[in-house]
């Protein structure tokens, strides 16, 4: 009978130290694998807010600029860190008189606060494609919890790269940021307190830190 190669001395401890090489790269390189960082891409991402206005009615409106990155240290979206930065002088509600009074010192003072910031505590699954996204907005200097629901559209490849796609409601009461100005109008109030914003974000998948 023939030699067998796989009873050739030394095979055995060649085995063991792939074994160990193995054990010791593979983690690295799975992690290496599923992590992964990504931007907003302004221009399919939109960011707007609705008020009621004389009781009856609304106004809508929406920022024109901001930016966000999300970062994956995992596969699971519960992992993210979460982001975001909006230009206050870039808020837009089609009336110009009305913008240029939501920029000034009794609304949201661009000029000392130009900035809205939202950094995320925490990410939690409530079904397959929907998350409670819980984190920290900054109004005026001013910074409060808000809980934002969120759902996902999945993720496809373009021809830019790979893309995800979320929409995300939450819920804030300006005067917690000292967004405090009203009027009365025929006894009532022309704005209410309640804020409904609705996020509209496309992210873009970027180099992860650290690459």
């Amino acid at each position: 009978m023939g030699s067998d190669s796989r009873s050739a001395p030394g095979h055995g401890k060649l085995l063991r130290w792939s074994a160990i090489a193995a054990a010791l790269v593979l983690p690295l390189w799975a992690g290496a694998a599923t992590a992964s960082a990504w931007q907003v891409a302004r221009g399919p991402s939109a960011v707007s807010f609705t008020i009621s206005h004389l009781i009856f009615s609304e106004v809508e409106g929406r920022f024109t600029r901001f930016s966000g990155s999300v970062e994956l240290p995992g596969e699971s979206f519960e992992e993210a860190r979460i982001e975001a930065d909006i230009d206050v002088a870039s808020i837009r509600t089609g009336h110009r008189d009305r913008d240029e009074h939501l920029v000034s010192e009794e609304f949201f003072f661009a000029d000392r606060f130009p900035r809205i910031r939202f950094v995320s505590r925490t990410v939690r699954r409530t079904g397959e494609d929907t998350y409670e996204i819980v984190g920290d907005l900054t109004i005026r200097d001013v910074t409060r919890e808000i809980v934002l629901a969120a759902s996902s559209m999945g993720r496809r490849q373009t021809t830019a790269g790979a893309r995800l796609d979320f929409e995300a409601t939450g819920l804030l009461n300006r005067h917690d940021y000292e967004l405090q100005w009203n009027k009365i109008w025929d006894g009532r109030a022309v704005l209410g307190e309640e804020v409904q914003i609705t996020l509209k974000v496309c992210l873009v998948e970027s180099e992860p830190p650290g690459r």
